[in-house]
C-alpha cells in the first residue's frame, strides 16, 4: 500500500470537508427570527464555527483516507487474480 497516496488523499478531502464544515457553521449562525434565540454571543459564535470546522475537517479525512485504501486494496486484489 502507498502510504503516501493514502497521506496525501486525507488531507486533500480534509480540506474539503473542512470547507464545508466552516459553510455548514456560517449557515448555522444566520437564525430565523422565529426561533426562540435570536442573539448568539462572539465568544460562542467562534466556538460553534470552529466545530464544524474541525468536525469537517475529520469527518473529510477519514473518509478520504478509507476511500484511498480501500480502492488500493481493490487494485492488489485485481493484480493477483490476473
Amino acid at each position: 500500500m502507498n502510504y503516501r497516496l493514502i497521506l496525501a488523499a486525507g488531507v486533500m478531502t480534509s480540506l474539503i470537508g473542512a470547507t464545508i464544515g466552516w459553510g455548514m457553521g456560517q449557515v448555522a449562525l444566520r437564525r430565523q427570527s422565529s426561533q426562540v434565540q435570536t442573539y448568539v454571543s462572539q465568544g460562542y459564535q467562534e466556538l460553534y464555527g470552529r466545530r464544524f470546522l474541525w468536525l469537517g475537517a475529520l469527518a473529510g479525512g477519514l473518509i478520504g483516507m478509507g476511500q484511498c485504501s480501500v480502492l488500493q486494496l481493490k487494485r492488489a486484489e485485481n493484480r493477483e487474480k490476473s
